[in-house]
Formats: structure tokens, C-alpha cells, sequence
């Protein structure tokens, strides 16, 4: 989250100090250079390349001018901070700048140098939400910026309640205005289709997953597109299209065992129950133990139903009872720890994804495990570990850029770190309580289905007995 940091106002050694020269019996005070001719000094070490030379120099000018030239020497600042290779403490102050609103002549560069840095390193969403808090005309984003920003505002507003109509309509309103030019097209586009598939437009959100598909520029868009246009085809019935869908997810992705699992809902749609049973035989291999599926013990149990195996489907009640029992006492334990303190929880998921364990929540490991795979936890994380290197190389610089401006990095890296971390935190927090109700809503299908296997049997033996 970006945060303004008072600067104390520390004035060169030039204007603190009249250099006086006596010569003869008269006293000579030489003038301190003009700020326009500091400013200039640092443009200089910047177009030479020396860019942790003119981030010292501008910083000096921002701490000891007003108006135009201190505006200049901030944003001089964030274009030296990020030729020094230091993207995050360059995005502060072009932040700093893009607060100040449109009216200022540097809004427009700060804010598309904020949107290039993304483009290189993700900036981390605890970063970007700060540019949203002002309200700024629409037509004053540059458009080499308004797929960033577009993008960002829409996702902040539809994260904020997906559920809710009147958010999901003004999402869908930033999501339309980013230009099919834009990197971050396929990624509203993919959006788009949610918003359609959650206002039961099953048709629409075919499309816009297509284009996203079609315009993927990574390798993980492209998949959650494939994925989800697979689920729109199931909504409309359209079960070999969704099939296709299905069958384009590599072996080697976090969504492969989801789709098998879908796919075997699928295939007990049209009554390949042989199929269905196939699939979840492979989410039950050895291998896929600390996978996290619960909802294949249900469906298979559905479906020894409908074939009359009243045993079988008596067994994969069992399995679901002895697998998920005391993982659901663990997860309940661990969210009831860590509720509100995201940053912990934060930490809970970073060190099982490097020791696949959860300390004193051992049940809790598959849950775990699904959280890590989710792209807001890894995105985050990216970003937490990006932060940290650049906390490294700024103690290696420190003695380039002087103590002021690095305790002012340092104080705004460490604060970005935490918000990063609490940020993803809370969002991992959320989905584990997620999968906490879904545990509890299968176990009320559980019972559900016990009453209809014991009808089931019933039937049976009263037509046994009548044959």
C-alpha cells in the first residue's frame, strides 16, 4: 500500500554553509547554486548514467525546493531509483506523484512508469491500491496506462464482494475500458467471463473466455481461460465442448486434477458412470495423497448409487469420514489461530510450501497445500521475495544515496513488505475458510446421501423379497 513518509527538509551543504573568503580586509560570501542549476546537475548524472549519482542529487533538490522544481526533483528521483534497478523504491515516489492528481504535468509518466514497472515485476496489489484511493476523470489515464490501471481498479472493485450485483456491474465497466491492445486484455476478458458466468450469462461468458484464450500471454492465463470456458460449456449443457476444453489442460499444471474431477462430474451427466468412476480413481492414486479433492469421495459414492453398489457407496462414505475428520478440526483450530492475523497465516503457508508440513496443525497440510497453489498466494509471495532483494541491494547502495533517502526506502519497503504479506495473508485466510464451509457442506451431503442409500437398500431387498 502506498503511504507518503514526511521528508525532513535537509538542506545542502551549500546552503547551509556561507563559504567566506577573506582576502585582503574583505569578507567574499559565495552564493549557493540556483536550484534550477542543481536540478540540471542531476539531469546530467542521470543522462550519463550514473542513476544512484542523480537519485542523490535529485533527492536533495526535493528536500530543499518548492513548486516546479521540487516536483521535477521527485520525479527525477523515481526515474533514477528505477535505472538503478530498484523498481519498488522507484514505484513510492512515482506513487508520491501520481497522488498529487491529473492536474500535475507528471501524472501521466509516473503513472505509465508504474504501469511499465508492472509489466516487468509484479508490483504486488497491496502496491497498486494505492493509486486507486483517488478519484481521478477517466480521460486523464494516458493510453499506454489504462489497461494497468483499468485493469487494477476493476479487479480492487470486484474483489472487493464478487457477489454482489451493483460491484460486479461497475467491475465490468473498467474491464470494458481496457483496449484490446493492452497486455492486461486477456486478463479482463477472463473476468469479464466470471462476471458473466455469476450473473448466469453462461452464453457471453463463453466469449469472453474465448478471447482471453485466444490473447493469453502467459502460459497460466491461457489455462484459467481453457478451465473456466470448459465450466461454461458444462453450464450450457454442453458436455463434449467442455470435454474438449478439458482435455487442452497439461498433466503438468496445478488445474490438471481439478478438471478430472469436473470432468467426472461431466461424464455422470450423460451417465458415463464407468468414466466418472475412471477419473476419480486417479485423484485417489497414492500420488495425489496430500491433494486436497474431498468432493470425488461424494461423487463417487453418488455414483455407486445410481449403479445399485449400496456397499461400495457405503465404503466411499467411510473414506470421506476417515480422511477429512480430523482434517476438518485442524483447519477449524488453524483459522481460529490466526483469525485477523493475516501476516502470521502469511507465514503459515510460505514455510509449508518449503517444508510441506504446518506445525501443530499437521491435518491441515492438504488445505494448506491448496492455498499455496492459488495465484493470489503466489503472486504474493513473488512479490514478499522480490522485496527482500531489493532491501538487500539498497544496504549495498546505502552508501551511494546517503542515510536520509535510504531510512526513507527502507521505512517504505518494510511497509510495503507487511502490507504485501497481511494482503495475501488475508487472502489465503479467506479461501482456507472457503474450503473450511465446503468441508461442511459436503457433510451435510454425507447425510443426504446416507438417508437415500438407506432407501436405496430398501427398495432393494423389498423387490427381493417380492421377486
Amino acid at each position: 500500500m502506498m503511504k507518503s513518509y514526511s521528508i525532513k527538509r535537509l538542506q545542502p551543504v551549500a546552503h547551509r554553509i556561507a563559504l567566506g573568503l577573506l582576502v585582503g580586509v574583505g569578507l567574499f560570501v559565495i552564493a549557493p547554486p540556483s536550484y534550477a542549476s542543481s536540478l540540471q546537475a542531476a539531469q546530467g548524472l542521470f543522462r550519463r548514467g550514473d542513476y544512484l549519482g542523480a537519485a542523490r542529487a535529485y533527492f536533495d533538490v526535493m528536500n530543499s525546493s518548492g513548486g516546479d522544481s521540487r516536483a521535477k526533483a521527485e520525479f527525477g528521483l523515481a526515474q533514477s531509483l528505477k535505472g538503478a534497478g530498484l523498481p519498488y523504491a522507484a514505484s513510492y515516489f512515482y506513487g508520491r506523484v501520481v497522488s498529487k492528481g491529473a492536474r500535475n504535468d507528471l501524472f501521466r509518466p509516473a503513472l505509465e512508469s508504474l504501469s511499465d514497472i508492472n509489466a516487468r515485476i509484479p508490483l504486488g496489489r497491496a502496491n497498486i491500491a494505492g493509486l486507486f484511493r483517488a478519484k481521478f476523470d477517466p480521460l486523464s489515464i494516458p493510453p499506454s496506462a489504462q489497461g494497468f490501471y483499468f485493469y487494477y481498479r476493476g479487479l480492487e472493485t470486484f474483489e472487493s464482494n464478487p457477489t454482489r450485483k451493483t460491484n460486479l456491474i461497475r467491475a465490468k465497466s473498467d474491464f470494458d475500458r481496457v483496449p484490446g491492445s493492452s497486455p492486461y486484455y486477456s486478463l479482463s476478458q477472463f473476468y469479464l467471463g466470471i462476471i458473466y458466468s455469476t450473473l448466469k450469462n453462461p452464453e457471453s461468458a463463453v466469449a469472453s473466455f474465448r478471447r482471453a484464450q485466444a490473447r493469453a500471454g502467459s502460459q497460466g492465463v491461457r489455462e484459467l481461460s481453457t478451465m473456466n470456458l470448459a465450466r461454461a460449456y458444462y453450464e450450457l449443457k454442453s458436455y463434449r465442448k467442455a470435454f474438449e476444453q478439458y482435455s487442452k489442460i497439461p498433466r503438468d499444471s496445478d488445474l490438471w486434477l481439478q478438471t478430472l474431477l469436473e470432468g467426472a462430474w461431466a461424464f455422470f451427466m450423460i451417465q458415463k458412470h464407468n468414466n466418472t468412476l475412471g477419473n476419480i480413481h486417479t485423484l485417489h492414486s497414492p500420488f495425489f495423497k496430500d491433494r486436497f479433492y474431498p468432493e470425488s469421495y461424494i461423487l463417487q459414492a453418488i455414483t455407486y448409487l445410481r449403479l445399485c453398489r449400496f456397499d461400495s457407496a457405503q465404503d466411499s462414505l467411510k473414506s470421506f469420514g476417515k480422511n477429512y475428520k480430523n482434517k476438518f478440526v485442524d483447519l477449524n483450530k488453524l483459522l481460529k489461530t490466526y483469525n485477523r492475523q493475516y501476516a502470521g497465516f502469511y507465514d503459515v503457508i510460505a514455510k509449508y510450501k518449503n517444508t510441506k508440513r504446518v506445525q501443530d496443525f499437521s491435518e491441515a497440510a492438504e488445505i494448506a497445500d491448496s492455498v499455496s497453489r492459488s495465484d493470489a498466494f503466489k503472486e504474493g509471495q513473488q512479490v514478499v521475495r522480490a522485496l527482500d532483494r531489493e532491501r538487500s541491494a539498497l544496504r549495498a547502495r546505502s552508501g551511494r544515496l546517503g542515510d536520509g533517502m535510504v531510512t526513507i526506502l527502507r521505512k517504505a519497503l518494510e511497509d510495503l513488505r507487511l502490507a504485501t504479506a497481511e494482503r495475501t495473508g488475508q487472502q489465503g485466510f479467506d479461501l482456507a475458510v472457503q474450503l473450511f464451509r465446503y468441508l461442511q457442506d459436503l457433510s451435510n451431503q454425507v447425510r443426504l446421501i446416507n438417508i437415500e442409500l438407506l432407501s436405496g437398500q430398501t427398495d432393494a431387498l423389498r423387490s427381493e423379497y417380492q421377486g
